[in-house]
């Protein structure tokens, strides 16, 4: 009786989902959000599973302590314990009946969310309105934009009353017919006196050794003449004053030699003619080469280099040492005219 007078109450309705529709008029059910775990429940997890290792571990290494030391009590503690592991694997599930699980509980889900979403009205979407185009928008209004002030042209010229207009530029003064006259006078610099260019030297006399046979040889001059000639008036000399058998070696090849002769006394001399200028003087150089060659290769007995120059400290020094007599320049003008001895003969000196 009280079931029939009380109001029949209306089934609770349940709340539709929301379905978008796309332009093309088809309905797309919501993905439904599945609940992500938070942060604080990931941590509060990790310290659990590293707490429950460490009790493990320390658990493990109490165990194998005691078993050491009880070796007998420790293989019946793990005989009994074979059983009840073995109980406990076998009432556990496999892996195979959660994997099944899983999936019916998954196929159960995706199905109400079907059924949901085939119920639910559709809910409509505005869509937005195509914009307009250039032919659609409305024109703009000549009232919207003020004019400006008027811009100056050529024909008015615009002035602000601030700014002063510039004078009309004046006509270039004509050119003057007369010719440029300067006020003042150039001051040249006076010129530089140039030294006088050094005379040519004149070409050396170029003589033969029967020409130079019939010359007086006092008044030659060495200086004068090629070094053929010069090495050929030295083997002149050496013929006047007793070396009968003086010759001339030079040339390619001559190893140092240049004059060969054989002094009065029977000593073999071997002489090297150098025909230098003043500012030239013989070196210790020359006299090193010389020496290598006299001695050995001439087989020389008396060793002269005669010259036009003059010799350096080390050359003299040099040939000092190793018996070499130099004859410079002035011992040459001295031997030549008569004033001086030869090389081999009384008064001469080594160096």
């Amino acid at each position: 009786m009280i079931d029939e007078m009380a109001p029949a109450r209306e089934p609770l309705a349940e709340e539709p989902i929301p379905a978008r529709v796309v332009r093309g008029g088809a309905r797309r059910p919501r993905r439904m959000r599945r609940a992500r775990p938070t942060v604080r429940s990931g941590s509060l997890a990790v310290v659990l599973a590293a707490a429950i290792l460490t009790g493990l571990a320390l658990a493990f290494q109490g165990f194998a302590r005691w078993a050491g030391e009880h070796p007998g009590w420790a293989v019946l503690l793990g005989l009994a314990a074979v059983p009840v592991l073995y109980a406990l694997l076998r009432g556990m599930p496999h892996a195979r009946d959660l994997r099944r699980a899983a999936r019916a509980g998954m196929a159960e889900a995706e199905a109400d969310a079907l059924a949901a979403t085939r119920t639910a009205p559709p809910v409509p979407v505005d869509e937005p309105a195509d914009p307009p185009t250039r032919t659609q928008q409305p024109p703009l209004l000549a009232e919207a934009f003020p004019p400006g002030p008027e811009e100056p042209t050529l024909a008015a010229p615009f002035h602000d009353g601030r700014t002063t207009p510039l004078p009309e530029p004046e006509a270039p003064a004509p050119y003057a017919t007369e010719p440029y006259a300067p006020d003042w006078e150039p001051q040249l610099e006076p010129e530089l006196e140039l030294e006088p260019e050094p005379e040519a030297e004149a070409e050396a006399v170029a003589l033969t050794a029967a020409e130079l046979d019939g010359v007086d040889l006092a008044t030659l001059d060495f200086a004068a003449l090629d070094p053929d000639t010069f090495e050929e008036a030295v083997a002149a000399l050496c013929r006047r004053d007793g070396c009968a058998d003086a010759e001339t070696v030079g040339g390619a090849g001559d190893l140092g030699a240049d004059v060969l002769a054989t002094a009065p006394d029977g000593r073999r001399v071997v002489i090297q003619c150098k025909r230098y200028g003043p500012l030239n003087k013989v070196g210790s150089q020359d006299l090193q080469r010389f020496g290598g060659t006299c001695w050995s290769v001439h087989g020389a007995q008396l060793a002269v280099l005669v010259t036009t120059s003059e010799f350096t400290a080390p050359a003299e020094e040099y040939a000092d040492s190793c018996g070499i007599r130099c004859v410079d320049g002035t011992e040459l003008t001295a031997w030549a005219e008569g004033t001086g001895p030869a090389p081999w003969g009384p008064g001469a000196t080594l160096g």
